[in-house]
C-alpha cells in the first residue's frame, strides 16, 4: 500500500499502475480511497540511484483526469477474484532543520520529493516519517521518497491519480510501492492487501508474466493525452489483483537475467516446447514446492532453455520409434494430459478421455519438485497407452531435471 506520517481510518481501493520509460525511469501512478482524522502525508519509497538531486522525481497533475483507472480497467476482462477488502489501520513524530523542499502543487496535493531520509527534516514536522519507523525498514536507508500531503475529510475520499515519474536505479526492474505503514509507527511482517497493480512491459517480462492481459491495446480505452504518457497507445497492459493477507513488502517485477525472447520457445519436426517462468514473480509462494520453484525460475531459467533447445530434440530422435512419433501438425486431432489420463480436444470442459491408437498431437504439461510446468506438445503416429504415457511424461521430467542441474 504506502506509509502514513500519521494513523488513518481506512485505506483501501489501491490501484497503481507502472511502465518503464525510455529514458531509464519509471512512470508510476496511484489511488486510493481513505478515511482521515487529520492532515499527514503519505509517504511512497522509490528505488532512485543514490544521491538524487531534489528534481529527480517530476510530478505529473492528473486532477483533470479522476477516471484514468476506471478507464484502464474497462480494457481488462472482468476480475472474478472476489470482494476488495477493506482494512483499517491504526500514532507519528519526526526529525531537525535544513533549507526547505521544493513543494509542487498537484491538482488536489501539495507533493515533494525527498531526496534521502535525513532529507525528511527538511519537512513540516506532520509529513514526516518517526526515526523509529525507518529503523524497522533497513532496506530503505538509500531510497528517495514521494511525499503527498492529505488533507482531512468528513468522510471516505477518492483522490485523483498521485502520478510521477522517477529515475530507476535498477534499469529492469518495475517498481511498486506496496509496503504498509497505516499507523505512522508500526511495520508488520505480514499486513492486508486490497490493491490491484496494472503495468506495460515487453519482451521476456512480457512473455513470462502471468498477469491478465488485456482485451486491446490501452490506448483504444484510456485518453493518452490526458494521462500525460503515462500509457503507450498501441501496447496491450496486463493487469493482477492482490487482495487479502500477503508479505509486507513492494512489489518488483524483473525478468530473469540470462534470457531472450527466442529463447523462451522452440520446436522440431515432431515437437514444440513453450517455456514457462511465472514462479519467478510468485508474490506470495505458499509452500515449499512453489518456494523452490521460484527458486529455478529466478536463477536457473537460461540453463532450462538451453536444455530444452539442445536436448529435446536428441530425446525425440532417439525416442522417435519407440514413442512412434510423427511430424506436428496442426491438421493432427489435438489432445492434452487431464492429470494422468490422456483426453481428446484442448481443455477438460470440452474434451473428454481418449483412446490410444490411431494419430494425434498432445499437450503436456511437464513437471518436477524443482522446475515449475512446462508446456511441450509431441506429435504422435499413434497414441500412446497410458503405461506408455507415464514413462514418456517422466522422461521428459528427468530431461528437465537435468537441464537446471544442481
Amino acid at each position: 500500500m504506502c506509509c502514513f506520517s500519521r494513523p488513518v481510518r481506512f485505506v483501501g481501493a489501491t490501484k497503481i499502475f507502472a511502465r518503464a520509460d525510455a529514458d531509464g525511469r519509471q512512470l508510476l501512478a496511484y489511488a486510493m480511497d481513505v478515511e482521515l482524522d487529520e492532515e499527514l502525508a503519505m509517504v511512497l519509497p522509490l528505488p532512485v540511484p543514490p544521491g538524487p538531486p531534489d528534481d529527480a522525481v517530476r510530478f505529473l497533475d492528473l486532477s483533470g483526469y479522476e477516471r484514468f483507472f476506471d478507464e484502464l480497467e474497462s480494457a481488462f476482462p472482468p476480475d472474478y477474484s472476489g470482494a476488495p477488502l477493506a482494512a483499517s489501520f491504526g500514532p507519528s513524530r519526526g526529525p531537525p532543520e535544513k533549507p526547505k523542499l521544493v513543494v509542487h502543487d498537484v491538482g488536489l496535493f501539495e507533493a515533494s520529493f525527498v531526496p534521502t531520509r535525513d532529507d525528511f527534516a527538511r519537512l513540516d514536522e506532520r509529513f514526516r516519517m518517526p526515526e523509529s519507523v525507518w529503523q524497522k525498514l533497513p532496506g530503505y536507508a538509500d531510497f528517495g521518497f514521494a511525499v503527498f500531503r492529505l488533507k482531512k475529510g468528513s468522510k471516505r475520499q477518492h483522490f485523483h491519480p498521485m502520478a510521477f515519474s522517477f529515475p530507476r536505479r535498477d534499469p529492469c526492474g518495475l517498481f511498486f510501492p506496496t509496503v504498509h505503514v497505516h499507523d505512522g509507527a508500526s511495520v508488520p511482517a505480514r499486513a492486508r492487501f486490497d490493491h490491484m497493480l496494472y503495468c506495460q512491459v515487453d519482451g521476456v517480462l512480457d512473455a513470462l508474466l502471468d498477469w491478465t492481459p488485456s482485451k486491446a491495446e490501452l490506448g483504444s480505452a484510456v485518453d493518452v493525452a490526458r494521462s500525460q504518457g503515462l500509457v503507450v497507445r498501441d501496447q496491450f497492459g496486463r493487469r493482477r489483483s492482490v487482495l487479502g493477507e500477503a508479505p509486507n513488502a513492494d512489489v518488483v517485477l524483473r525478468a530473469p537475467d540470462g534470457v531472450a525472447v527466442g529463447d523462451l520457445s522452440g520446436g522440431g519436426e515432431c515437437f514444440a516446447y513453450r517455456v514457462r517462468g511465472e514462479n519467478a514473480f510468485a508474490l506470495d509462494p505458499w509452500d515449499q514446492q512453489r518456494r523452490t520453484w521460484q527458486v529455478t525460475a529466478r536463477t536457473r531459467l537460461p540453463a532450462l532453455c538451453r536444455g530444452l533447445r539442445e536436448d529435446l530434440p536428441a530425446l525425440c530422435a532417439a525416442r522417435r520409434e519407440s514413442w512412434r512419433l510423427a511430424p506436428l501438425s496442426d491438421a493432427l486431432p489435438p489432445h492434452f494430459v487431464n492429470g494422468r489420463q490422456l483426453w481428446t480436444g484442448t481443455d477438460h470442459r470440452s474434451g473428454a478421455p481418449a483412446q490410444h491408437g490411431g494419430p494425434g498431437r498432445v499437450a503436456l504439461r511437464v513437471f518436477t519438485d524443482r522446475v515449475e510446468p512446462q508446456d511441450l506438445t509431441l506429435a504422435f503416429a499413434e497414441l500412446p497407452h497410458q503405461a506408455e504415457l507415464d514413462g514418456i511424461v517422466a522422461e521428459l521430467g528427468r530431461l528437465l531435471d537435468r537441464a537446471v542441474g544442481s
